[in-house]
């Protein structure tokens, strides 16, 4: 399917599925996602094709950030069922990112004056190659920072820096990764024994 993808690309809506690896989910993943996308009109909004399980709000508002590996980050889109991506203050998610199924991205809360409006806030920022298992939920705010891990799982209500692994509800950091080779490793430390020699 690859080569023929290639070989289509002179179309723009080849090229879009092609450049960004949508094609690595299967063929028939990929056909029932470009069905309720463009036949259905099931998440229909903005730029990204989604699982079709999936639900987006506000998707124009979902923001890759990176160039090198932003096919990743578009493969857990179209392979992440039961997810839900409300962008109504913006998720940004940095290149290298992948999660699992039914995680929940939810930007924005609602007033408690008036249940019908949002209230405004920062996006939800998660960093470069992260790993986000699955079911896990990221609240309005959060920012996550580049080579966490969030255990399956996970109710992230507040930001965490780098190299964390985190885990809960709500979520703690359980642990850190190695700063050269990501392996885990205890405490305050930044690298592992073997980094450090």
């Amino acid at each position: 399917m690859k080569k023929v993808l290639r070989f289509l690309t002179f179309l723009p809506f080849f090229r879009k599925i092609y450049e960004r690896h949508y094609y690595a989910s299967g063929f028939g993943i990929l056909m029932v996602n470009l069905f309720f996308k463009h036949i259905l009109r099931i998440n229909s909004n903005g730029d990204i094709l989604f699982n079709f399980t999936a639900k987006a709000h506000t998707p124009g508002n979902i923001k890759i950030i990176g160039n090198d590996l932003k096919h990743s980050v578009y493969v857990s889109f179209v392979t992440s069922g039961g997810s839900y991506y409300q962008a109504i203050n913006g998720i940004e998610i940095g290149e290298g990112t992948i999660w699992a199924h039914g995680c929940h991205f939810i930007s924005s809360n609602h007033s408690y004056r008036d249940l019908k409006k949002n209230l405004p806030g920062p996006p939800i920022r998660i960093g470069r190659n992260v790993w986000i298992a699955t079911g896990c939920v990221i609240l309005p705010g959060v920012s996550i920072g580049d080579h966490s891990v969030v255990g399956a799982g996970s109710i992230v209500t507040k930001s965490f820096p780098g190299y964390s692994i985190i885990a809960g509800n709500p979520a703690e950091i359980i642990g850190k990764r190695c700063q050269k080779c990501l392996e885990k490793i205890p405490g305050e430390m930044t690298h592992c024994k073997e980094c450090v020699n």
